[in-house]
């Protein structure tokens, strides 16, 4: 009979100690799976996003707000800007791309995003963040287009009409704007991206929904919502009024504004001429992130990872205590082994083998409790800010963290295997 199965027959012989030790190692190593590859994901999934855009220029306020706002929906807006901010940025010659954003309104909770139908064709990189599942894409005013998880949550299909509240939160005392309603013609795929919890619509139906706040702002709406015409509008016989977009801007306020330079090698540059010489802020999304990582989400995983360690660490010491009381319960049971021709090397390697049995399947049980807690976070962040955070796979951290339990394990399987090693086979024999 070789070492590994007489190590593993003695551990089945003591099941709820050999249990308990397992579990034990099982805790640390499951809590450093989880935040290993949720620190990992998320920063992927957080920075992916973050690179879909150079740039991002709102109104003047806290950088990593104006971020989160316009590129995650996770915060409220810095503010508003001038649409003739947007219009010049949209004619720089750095500029291959700008996407006006406007919100304030939401349904359920989910914000209102009025925007350009242009953005839904926008495809940065590999990724095709606004394919949709079924419908079209909105052509005019109050034609909507909802995030798969807004169309999941909310039962609206293609074809139903919904009513947005003033605010980005769902609230009983919220502002309902009954004389605005949308249309969904659309639906967006599962991305894993913000975009799930997001309505977009055409930018002229938050405008036309919030011009009653001002009486300044007059728009033109589709005659197939029954909007009332602005009386200017009406005198202007060359107006054509089956044209959603053709719109005086004059006046109209936009949230921020997504844009794609030239090259990313811009960012800086352009970034530092918007600060410096317009009434307008830019922050560029990558970089806010990566501070958010670094002052925050970074000592949040040192943390956690220390604890997990911490655990271990304990669990370590379990499998010393568990192998040394087995050890002395089992000295006659070694001298029998030695009265046999076992060498004392044999008996060391016997006690090793079963530290490392313990540790190995605690590493086992611990890589599923890692999984079933990033499964059950998972739904957590999907309906909060919309990232899929997928199973647990092997990374070099995770290879590294394993690696140390493993030697962590060992290490404590060194005092009970040297016990073993040093005992009196003649002393052990005499007490049979």
């Amino acid at each position: 009979m070789s070492l590994w199965s007489i190590a593993w027959r003695y551990l089945w012989n003591r099941k709820l100690t050999t249990a308990l030790t397992i579990l034990s190692v099982a805790l640390g190593v499951g809590m450093i799976s989880a935040v290993l590859t949720l620190r990992e994901e998320t920063q992927r999934r957080f920075e992916e996003e973050g690179q879909a855009f150079d740039i991002v220029v709102g109104s003047k306020g806290n950088p990593l707000q104006l971020v989160l706002s316009t590129v995650y929906f996770m915060d409220a807006p810095t503010g508003n800007m001038d649409y003739a901010v947007f219009e010049s940025l949209k004619s720089h010659e750095d500029v291959t791309h700008a996407f006006p954003i406007a919100m304030g309104d939401s349904y359920k909770g989910y914000r209102i995003v009025g925007t350009s139908r242009e953005l839904m064709d926008f495809a940065p990189g590999a990724r095709s963040p606004y394919t949709l599942a079924e419908g079209r894409y909105f052509e005019k005013a109050q034609e909507a287009v909802l995030g798969a998880q807004v169309a999941r949550d909310s039962g609206l299909k293609v074809g139903s009409v919904f009513v947005g509240t003033h605010g980005l939160v769902q609230s009983s005392f919220a502002e309902s704007h009954d004389d605005h309603p949308y249309t969904v013609v659309g639906i967006l795929n599962l991305s894993g991206s913000p975009n799930d919890r997001a309505i977009f619509c055409d930018i002229q139906s938050v405008w036309d929904v919030h011009s009653h706040c001002d009486a300044d702002h007059d728009h033109d709406s589709d005659s197939d919502h029954d909007h009332d015409h602005d009386h200017d509008h009406a005198e202007d016989p060359d107006h054509d009024h089956d044209h959603a977009h053709d719109h005086d801007h004059e006046g109209q306020e936009v949230t921020a504004a997504l844009i794609k330079l030239a090259s990313p090698a811009l960012r800086f540059e352009f970034k530092d001429q918007i600060n410096k010489h317009s009434n307008a802020m830019a922050a560029i999304p990558i970089m806010e992130i990566q501070k958010l990582y670094e002052q925050l989400l970074g000592t949040a995983k040192l943390v956690l990872l220390a604890i997990g360690y911490l655990v271990v660490a304990i669990s370590s010491l379990s499998i010393l205590i568990g192998l040394y009381m087995a050890i002395l319960q089992r000295r006659r049971d070694l001298a029998i082994m030695r009265a046999l021709g076992a060498t004392r090397g044999e008996i060391f390697g016997a006690v090793i083998i079963e530290a490392f049995w313990v540790t190995v399947l605690g590493i086992a049980a611990g890589w599923f409790m890692g999984a079933l807690t990033c499964a059950v976070l998972n739904h957590f962040l999907v309906t909060r800010i919309g990232f899929h955070v997928p199973a647990i796979h092997m990374t070099a951290d995770l290879v590294s963290a394993y690696s140390a339990v493993v030697l962590m394990g060992l290490i404590a399987g060194i005092l009970p295997a040297w016990q073993a090693y040093r005992s009196d086979v003649a002393r052990d024999l005499a007490e049979l």
